[in-house]
């Protein structure tokens, strides 16, 4: 996973980490632990944040299949 990329495409959409962990149903600091890379993201969570941030295929390869 490129979290680099991630972070990007958060940044881009202008989503706040608050709002993004809401979303995913998970705490703050918790979501701070995956995309620090600490806990991986869930597959339900990987889904949810690709239609949040309304990724392409590609982008979706080029972050998560990295």
């Amino acid at each position: 996973m490129n979290r680099r990329e991630l972070r990007a495409e958060i940044a881009r959409v202008g989503i706040t980490n608050r709002c993004l962990a809401r979303e995913l149903g998970v705490s703050e600091q918790a979501l701070y632990h995956k995309l620090g890379g600490r806990t991986e993201f869930k597959e339900s969570e990987i889904k949810k944040i690709i239609a949040l941030l309304d990724l392409s295929p590609r982008r979706v390869n080029e972050i998560f299949l990295t």
